[in-house]
């Protein structure tokens, strides 16, 4: 249970420096509102791969679209509910694999001082 209980804190401290990271970057380019996909396809195309890479090694470009369709779309809803529920749907192994890819992509970044890794790494306590 507090395995749980760390697993979804995590979550929601992620989620919630990913949409007010996403509004500083927005704001510093001067991207008004949601902001167009052709300027994040630019962008993509200006930071070379070497730059991307997450902390893990795997670059985010070429991971977020290897994440199941409901994944994708509760990230970019920016509601960590959402994310939550579709994680619960997965089986603890196919959850553990795409959220350790999201970690290792710096897709999901973990608070300081925090394991987001204990509760993807362990089976006790696991349903």
């Amino acid at each position: 249970d507090d395995l749980r209980e760390d697993y979804w804190k995590t979550f929601d401290d992620f989620y919630t420096k990913l949409r007010d990271r996403s509004q500083q970057k927005k704001e510093e380019e001067g991207v008004p509102g949601e902001g167009g996909a052709g300027e994040e396809e630019e962008e993509y195309e200006e930071v070379p791969r070497e730059e991307r890479l997450g902390p893990g090694g795997l670059d985010p470009v070429e991971v977020f679209p290897t994440l199941p369709e409901g994944m994708q779309e509760a990230y970019h809803s920016g509601d960590p509910q959402k994310l939550r529920d579709f994680v619960a749907s997965l089986s603890m192994e196919d959850a553990r694999y795409h959220m350790k890819r999201m970690v290792d992509s710096g897709l999901w970044v973990p608070a300081p001082g925090e394991d987001p890794g204990a509760a993807l790494r362990n089976d006790e306590g696991a349903d």
